[in-house]
């Protein structure tokens, strides 16, 4: 009988340990190197974020216009919304809290904060609170070929009077420049003008033909 010849047992290749896992002191060297730097980095989020407190402020509520408001108008649930705002760009009458129902008596632009300042008092009416302090409001009747006006034109009042009666003079001239349209009807427009030339838009209504010439603005 031949004899049975048995494989001989193979050894196990020994595998290469790990760097860190031969030397613990570079395990710990590591870990205390990834701990400084994370120190570092949050420490240094921390004073850019408190740098930035001290020159923007902190945050607060804030009334904020969603769309461009024209004086004299009513705000609604639709034209403001509260936004948080750093307090370095919150005007000092800024509200923090809705006012639907009040009237603008400023122009205010969408993005802008909402301020005290730029409403009307209390009591006011649209028209009313439309006119810049120390302006009067005066209706000016218009015909089938008026202008096509609207709130915030500004216009010149002009009045022609019969030439028999102005001797040498111009017989048309102007008795309000730069009026501003505050509120518009089928039948008239009102204007707020001065309280000198309210007197002489009055008397021209009465005496002459008023006639009314868009600024364009530029």
């Amino acid at each position: 009988m031949s004899a049975t010849v048995l494989p001989r047992p193979t050894r196990r290749a020994n595998r290469p340990r790990p760097l860190l896992g031969r030397r613990p002191s570079l395990f710990w060297i590591a870990a205390a190197v990834l701990a400084a730097v994370t120190a570092l980095t949050v420490s240094r989020l921390l004073a850019d974020a408190q740098a930035g407190a001290a020159r923007w402020g902190e945050v607060r509520p804030t009334l904020v216009a969603t769309t461009d408001l024209v004086p004299g108008a009513v705000l609604g649930p639709g034209d403001t919304e509260l936004q948080r705002l750093p307090a370095a760009l919150v005007p000092t009458a800024g509200l923090d809290h809705p006012v639907d129902g009040q009237i603008v008596a400023a122009p205010i632009y969408r993005g802008e904060p909402v301020s005290a300042e730029r409403l009307a008092p209390a009591g006011l009416s649209p028209v009313a609170a439309a006119l810049a302090p120390g302006s009067r409001g005066i209706a000016v009747p218009v015909g089938g070929a008026a202008l096509p006006l609207e709130v915030g034109d500004v216009v010149d009042v002009l009045v022609t009077f019969d030439p028999d009666t102005v001797g040498d003079g111009e017989p048309t001239f102007p008795v309000a420049r730069s009026a501003v349209v505050v509120s518009v009807g089928e039948e008239s427009v009102t204007l707020g003008v001065s309280e000198a030339e309210s007197t002489r838009v009055a008397f021209a209504l009465t005496a002459g033909v008023v006639t009314l010439t868009l600024d364009s603005g530029r």
